[in-house]
């Protein structure tokens, strides 16, 4: 359209308004055309600040405000444009966003009215300024006139078309003689997270999350000892929390960061922390991303977040640790005792003697009982629980060259009271030169 092109000024020509307001048209345009390709979600409040008193009249008022219209209208009020006329919120009102609006701007439409009256769809109401010359030492004034955004309030049940519009606010409800009650959890669209104390407390609250679970990470690894592919998993877990909690500490402590840039890089790290939590192993469906509803985008966002980081994660292998006490008894206490009914037991063993020698001989010779029972068991000379050898190492525990990995049968009457006990026995019958043996409880 020709509304918002160039002028071509020469000389000689005859100044009118229309020449100065074309190319105020074609400024706008350049300045829009050039910034709108960065990214189209540019726009929402930077500070407001809404009148609790007004509130308690039935009412909807704002103090200040600075910001940009989703049109690319900025606005700072009441520094350079006038506050909008106070709301009243009508009795019954539920469930409601009361938006911000200024007109936009129609071709060949009146944009600026002396009485709002007039014209109530004008863009600006026109007000006298004695402005200075600044070009003069004297400094003298001259009376000119200048526009001020027209903007006011509107629900948003109500007609919004012809109007730039931000949602400041969320009504909950406003019953007959009561004040109007706010949504606290709202997030109006905003140019940066430190505008909305809603997302500046869920920041704050994944960094004490990633924290948290990545202390407990590395207290497990340094003082499990262990090397199976289990604890690889908790390093990779540990892996991307170290990635990502210095970089959160990072921008929380930035006032300028969009609230789409920090949606992008949550998003990520949900999905990567789904590989070791969901148990589908994939992420979880979360609300794309929409500024005009942060609320919901960043509610999703953050509850598949705070189920991931606050699920406890349990150790797949546990080593039981056997002491070796009187006649050649060793003995593992169990201290949780739900281990005998969730979990499979694996005995690792390494002696001086040849691997299938060991195979062979091991499960003749040991005697694996209840703690309680196993004196009662050497004495009769009846059998343990019994135990089988396994082709390879199990992956969860680690595995050691030289080591033969047993199987303990979990079925039987003696079984039955290992579920009853306080530890494992374990007694030979036979000679292991240079015997280690390892107790361990891999959780299905």
């Amino acid at each position: 359209m020709s509304s918002k092109n160039k002028v071509i000024w020469s000389e000689g020509m005859f100044l009118r308004p229309q020449h100065f307001q074309q190319q105020d048209r074609f400024v706008e345009r350049l300045i829009d055309a050039r910034t709108s390709v960065i990214g189209q979600h540019y726009w929402g409040v930077q500070e407001i600040t809404i009148d609790v008193e007004a509130l308690a009249l039935g009412k909807v008022s704002i103090s200040s405000v600075q910001g940009v219209f989703p049109d690319g209208t900025p606005i700072l009020a009441p520094e350079s444009e006038e506050l909008p006329n106070i709301i009243d919120i009508p009795e019954n009102t539920r469930d409601e966003i009361v938006y911000l609006c200024v007109p936009m701007r129609r071709p060949g439409s009146q944009e600026s009215v002396r009485d709002e009256e007039e014209f109530p769809q004008a863009r600006y109401k026109t007000y006298n300024y004695d402005a200075r010359n600044s070009a003069s030492s004297s400094g003298e004034s001259s009376r000119i006139q200048i526009g001020k955004l027209s903007t006011c309030f509107k629900l948003g049940s109500e007609d919004l078309g012809g109007y730039a519009c931000i949602g400041i606010a969320r009504i909950i409800e406003r019953l007959p003689g009561s004040p109007v009650k706010l949504d606290k959890t709202f997030i109006p669209p905003v140019l940066q997270c430190t505008s909305s104390a809603e997302i500046k407390g869920y920041i704050e609250e994944v960094k004490g999350l990633l924290k948290q679970r990545g202390e407990a990470l590395s207290h497990r690894l340094s003082d499990s000892g262990r090397s199976g592919s289990a604890e690889v998993a908790d390093y990779l877990l540990l892996q991307v929390i170290n990635r990502v909690e210095p970089l959160i500490n990072h921008l929380s402590q930035l006032s300028n960061v969009h609230p789409l840039a920090l949606y992008t890089e949550l998003l990520q790290l949900a999905g990567e922390l789904s590989t070791f939590t969901a148990s589908n192993k994939r992420p979880p469906d979360i609300p794309a991303y929409n500024h005009e509803d942060l609320q919901q985008t960043y509610a999703g966002l953050f509850s598949a977040l705070r189920q991931s980081l606050s699920m406890v994660l349990e150790q797949s292998a546990v080593s039981l640790n056997l002491v070796e006490r009187k006649y050649g008894i060793h003995v593992a206490p169990i201290t949780d005792p739900s281990l005998t009914k969730t979990a499979a037991f694996v005995i690792a063993v390494k002696a001086d003697i040849p691997t299938e020698l060991l195979r062979s001989r091991f499960p003749s010779q040991a005697k694996l009982a209840p703690v309680e029972n196993i004196r009662e068991l050497i004495s009769t000379q009846l059998p343990g629980l019994r135990i089988r050898p396994l082709p390879v190492a199990p992956r969860q525990i680690p595995y050691h060259a030289g080591f033969t990995y047993f199987e303990i049968d979990a079925s039987g009457a003696l079984w039955t009271a290992m579920q009853q006990s306080g530890g494992f026995a374990v007694h030979l019958g036979a000679e292991f030169p240079g015997l280690i043996m390892e107790l361990w409880a891999i959780r299905s």
